[in-house]
């Protein structure tokens, strides 16, 4: 029985992918190491593969839906875990940002517009955890957040 379907081409035949070389969007046991290298792992044995990772509005709210869902308040004892998920989630916002405004070159600001809309919405279901005593998360994280992106609304 065959799990994974490697496919034998570089680029995909429809389209062409962004390489985007940071194992720690996938893969968070990375940084809790320590090492954060964006290098292969020096191990003998190791072999890297690039894994598609789709990142778009409905997919980004989807991936928060599920962390969500899966750890239902934000508590002192799942508090640390929970920030490092939406983190990564974070991260993948930081590149859908950085690929829409270098399309379109908004002539102000320094975010574009549709990770502006993506993070407004992304924000109120931040607001909409159960807060079940944590100190930090998702306070800070929605308040870093508008900062950034929504400073101007």
């Amino acid at each position: 029985m065959i799990y994974n379907r490697l496919d034998v081409y570089p680029v995909p035949k429809d389209k062409a992918p962004r390489y985007i070389n940071e194992p720690w969007l996938i893969d968070t046991s990375i940084l809790e190491a320590g090492t954060g290298s964006r290098e292969p792992e020096a191990q003998k044995d190791n072999i890297r593969v690039y894994i598609p990772l789709d990142i778009n509005k409905k997919a980004i709210l989807r991936r928060l839906d599920r962390l969500i869902a899966r750890y239902d308040e934000a508590n002192e004892e799942n508090e640390a875990d929970f920030l490092e998920d939406v983190s990564m989630l974070i991260s993948q916002i930081e590149i859908y940002d950085q690929i829409w405004y270098v399309r379109h070159m908004p002539s102000e600001g320094e975010h574009s517009e549709e990770a502006s809309d993506l993070v407004r919405e992304f924000v109120e279901r931040l607001e909409e955890i159960s807060d079940g005593g944590a100190e930090i998360f998702p306070f800070e994280i929605i308040e870093e957040l508008k900062r950034e992106y929504l400073a101007n609304e």
